[in-house]
Parts: C-alpha cells; sequence; structure tokens
C-alpha cells in the first residue's frame, strides 16, 4: 500500500507539473538563469555526442565496422605497399630458380662427376600475416647430365662407367620466411624450405674405357675394345638404362632441403618480386619469383 501511494503521488505531481509549467516560475532570477544555463548545456552536450556517434558510424559503415578496416580499405584502395599488422596477405604466382649442382658434391658420393646447372619453374601460392609467410609452390627441375665418367670410390680402376641423365623431379615444397622490413617496398627475407620431389626420367650407364689422351668412351660391348675395362662383371652397355630402388640405384623420391636468403620488392599491394638465394643438399640456388596479389 506505501509503494502504491508513492507511485501515485509521483504521477499526480508529475501531471500537476506538466498542466501547470508556470508553477516553475515561482523561483527567483537567479535559479531560473542557472536552470536554463544548465538544462542549455546539457543540451549542447547531448547534441555533441550524438554528432560523434554519427561521424563515427558513418566511418564504420565505410570501412567495414571499424577504424582498423576503415585503415585497410583505404590502403587497399590507393594501392599502397604498407602491410597492416594483423591482417593476411594471398598472392599467386612463379617461380624460376636455377640450381647449381657443384662437382664436389658428386665427389662426396664417387670419383668423377661435373658441375651442374639446372633450370627449374613451376607455380607459387603465398599465405603472409604479420611479416612472416609460407611460399609453397609447385615446380619441376631437369637434371639433364651429358655422359660424365663416375664410379664407386671403393671400386678399382677397371669399374669407370659413363653416366648420363635425362631425370627431372617434380618438386612439391614450402618456403618458411621471416622478413626484415626496411621500408613499405623493401625487406630482407630469410628462412629455410622444406619438400620433396618425385623422380621420374632415365638414367643411363655404359662402361667405359681409358683412350690414349686419358679420357673415357664407352665400351662397344664386353672385353671390346678393352677386355681390362670393359669387363664381364655387368651388363651396362649400349646405354643400359638404370632401374629405380626397387631393382637400381635410381632414387624415386627426393627431399629438399635449404637455407636461403633474399630481397623482396613490393611496389603495390598486388604486385611481389622476389630475389632468392641459398644453398641444401641439391647445392646452391639462385632465384626469382613474380606474385599477384588477391
Amino acid at each position: 500500500m506505501l509503494a502504491r501511494s508513492a507511485l501515485m503521488g509521483l504521477t499526480v505531481l508529475g501531471a500537476s507539473l506538466i498542466a501547470h509549467p508556470a508553477w516553475s516560475q515561482d523561483e527567483t532570477e537567479g535559479g531560473e538563469s542557472q536552470d536554463v544555463s544548465e538544462s542549455g548545456s546539457q543540451a549542447d552536450s547531448e547534441a555533441e555526442e550524438a554528432s560523434d556517434e554519427d561521424t563515427a558510424g558513418s566511418r564504420k559503415s565505410e570501412g567495414g565496422g571499424s577504424d582498423e578496416e576503415a585503415l585497410v580499405a583505404d590502403i587497399e584502395r590507393g594501392g599502397s605497399p604498407v602491410e597492416v599488422e594483423g591482417q593476411t596477405y594471398l598472392f599467386v604466382g612463379a617461380r624460376y630458380r636455377f640450381i647449381l649442382v657443384p662437382q664436389f658434391i658428386m665427389g662426396m658420393f664417387a670419383d668423377g662427376g661435373t658441375t651442374v646447372g639446372v633450370h627449374s619453374g613451376g607455380a607459387e601460392f603465398v599465405v603472409r600475416r604479420n611479416n612472416f609467410e609460407y611460399d609453397f609452390a609447385l615446380w619441376l627441375a631437369g637434371y639433364s647430365m651429358d655422359p660424365t665418367p663416375f664410379k664407386a670410390k671403393t671400386d678399382a680402376e677397371d669399374a669407370w662407367e659413363l653416366v648420363e641423365s635425362r631425370m627431372k623431379v617434380l618438386y612439391l615444397t614450402a618456403d618458411f620466411l621471416w622478413s626484415q622490413v626496411l621500408s613499405p617496398e623493401f625487406a630482407i627475407n630469410y628462412g629455410m624450405g622444406a619438400g620433396f620431389g618425385l623422380v621420374f626420367g632415365p638414367l643411363y650407364r655404359n662402361q667405359a674405357y681409358r683412350t690414349p689422351d686419358g679420357s673415357y668412351a664407352p665400351c662397344i660391348d664386353q672385353l671390346n675394345p678393352s677386355p681390362f675395362y670393359c669387363g664381364q662383371d655387368n651388363d651396362h652397355y649400349n646405354n643400359y638404362e638404370e632401374p629405380a630402388w626397387t631393382k637400381g640405384s635410381k632414387p624415386v623420391v627426393f627431399p629438399w632441403l635449404a637455407l636461403q636468403t633474399g630481397v623482396r620488392y613490393k611496389p603495390h599491394r598486388n604486385f611481389v618480386a622476389r630475389f632468392d638465394a641459398g644453398f641444401g643438399l641439391s647445392g646452391f640456388f639462385f632465384g626469382v619469383g613474380a606474385d599477384y596479389g588477391l
């Protein structure tokens, strides 16, 4: 009952004030000025707050919901190379690499050999965020080598062969690269690459004999033309093709593992160029890449 009476009393009082606004003018002149001033200040403050809210709402609407998204939208609209922290960037493109397989690497496993240059290229997909990127690539490398003298380190002098390669390797790799940013356009990349390659194509072996000038030539057949070099212990004559691992020594899968560095150049948000260099199981490599931003 007390609560109901109080509520009714407040209702009657409110109605009386609305019905008789002149009652509020019975105040003193000073009090009236103070009330009006306070009321005006409060109205101005509310108007300013409403204006600020409208402006913020307009910015959110244009930028996708936040100041950070508005910044990203402005950067992308202008094609700026600046990358915003926390933003993920995707690129697709192509790469080329020249792999140098030095003779001393072959010399680690056999006598003979030569330095081989390998051309390779393919497609790549890049995911980048906070100055770190994954470069996934599918690329083909041609490990061609003209007939070259080889023999195992433990074999005798009569075991020399001429080995010719027409093998190719289809690599599936990933580069893990950090960036030291020098400017919005330039950065130094460093990291590593890992993956594997599927090996296909022929590897030919021919038993060889030593000629008077010190070079090696393929034997015509067993015991011909040199009974010493052209032995009967194998059938590596007339372009014998080495079988794969199950029956021979030609690999089926070859690993890719490398340490690398390079320069990253991004003149526009939709274009990135890279210059790479590194060293791995296959030797030294130098390469370039060009990617388009999605």
